[in-house]
């Protein structure tokens, strides 16, 4: 890779980057915290292997994908800070999330509290379920320009009584970048003998984690997002003391193998696409290449850019993305009167090549910005510049 010998961190470096990508010239991608490309030597893994398999695909060939799908766990669980038998490959964080939505034996009396801005894999999924089964449901609702940690904390602790089974949560709401207090929430959770899951999909591949300290039971993510891998790839965490109280959401062939190996017998889902969890190793490998700590120190100093750039026309937005660093994720939400979401779409994208997210909320407009590390500095002075545009 031509991003060998240079300076961490220098432009240079990050263009070095941003060529990983196959991203069309001039298109501003905001969108990593929806959908990222893949970088070119995930794409290859991929294409290398699917023809390796539609050249020859005997079982005497693709046997060797076993071996490599273990390597891809392996990585996994030390990226994570995990052992390789409490994780398991799934197809993405909603699938996950139903693993451990449908895998927990509840009941009429039990009680699930979950964070009202969750997404709809962690929230709209558990009201459907309780329909089925007939345990209670709590949202629990934070300030909305929450001004420390503790004030994101405190509603969950009140909400929390003996009947409260699981805690579940966004580690970063996907709908205003608050960042919640996630080890001391999982403290309290296992304090109160309750359970808890941690929904990644905001912080996977984004944020450096070590889920045996972090405490949670269960945490779920995206390989499609923040960590640039194969699409239709994804992690499920189970913490080794909480694997006996989960039903896989799916029992099929080897299952006899899988069932006594850990967290493998929540990905026993049949047949797979071989290559593409290879490819979610080489995403690994390349994260760990670029390092996760210099990755997230890009993303949030993006942030801290369009923030202060946006700040000259704060009378006219309002952020939901807190102030403080340690309260927001990797991207900038905010609300403003004028166009629609279809009008700010068109107008981000026709007139300055801007790819964001955008949705209508009652007479206002949501607006979510997402940059990642194949962003330049000038990416991020056009989007400031757009978004002036918009709200003049």
């Amino acid at each position: 890779m031509r991003i060998e010998g240079l300076e961490r961190n220098s432009e240079h470096y990050w263009t070095a980057v941003r060529e990983l990508f196959r991203l069309r010239p001039g298109l501003i991608a905001m969108n990593a915290a929806n959908l990222c490309p893949s970088s070119a030597p995930v794409t290859q893994t991929l294409f290398d292997r699917t023809n390796d398999i539609d050249a020859d695909p005997s079982h005497e060939n693709r046997a060797k994908y076993a071996e490599r799908k273990e390597y891809t766990r392996q990585l996994l669980a030390e990226m994570l800070g995990a052992s390789s038998d409490e994780i398991a490959i799934t197809r993405n964080t909603s699938e996950s999330n139903r693993a451990v939505i449908g895998g927990i034996d509840l009941k009429p009396g039990d009680e699930v509290l979950i964070w009202d801005q969750n997404h709809e894999s962690n929230n709209v999924a558990w009201e459907v379920w309780s329909q089925r089964l007939g345990f209670s449901l709590k949202r629990v609702s934070t300030p909305d320009t929450p001004q420390s940690r503790e004030q994101l904390l405190k509603p969950f602790v009140d909400a929390m009584t003996p009947t409260t089974r699981i805690v579940s949560f966004s580690q970063v709401s996907n709908v205003s970048s608050v960042a919640l207090p996630a080890k001391q929430l999982c403290e309290s959770i296992r304090a109160r003998g309750a359970l808890s899951l941690c929904d990644g999909a905001q912080t996977f591949g984004l944020e450096v984690q070590n889920l045996q300290d972090l405490g949670c039971d269960f945490y779920t993510g995206s390989a499609h997002k923040w960590l640039c891998g194969p699409r239709e790839t994804g992690v499920l965490y189970v913490r080794s003391e909480a694997q006996s109280g989960l039903w896989p959401p799916m029992v099929t062939h080897d299952w006899e193998k899988a069932s006594t190996q850990g967290a493998r017998k929540f990905d026993n889902l049949g047949q797979r696409d071989d290559g593409r969890l290879e490819a979610l190793g080489t995403a690994v490998q390349l994260y760990n290449f670029l390092g996760g700590d210099l990755i997230e120190a890009r993303v949030r100093s993006h942030v801290a850019k369009l923030m202060a750039g946006l700040q000259s026309v704060s009378r006219k937005i309002h952020f939901l993305s807190p102030e403080a660093t340690e309260l927001r994720g990797g991207f900038v939400i905010f609300l403003y009167k004028g166009r629609n979401a279809r009008e700010t779409l068109e107008t981000l994208y026709n007139e300055y090549g801007i790819s964001a997210a955008a949705a209508d909320l009652g007479d206002q407009t949501w607006v979510r910005l997402a940059p990642h590390i194949y962003n330049s500095g000038r990416d991020i002075d056009i989007t400031i510049k757009a978004v002036k545009h918009l709200v003049s």
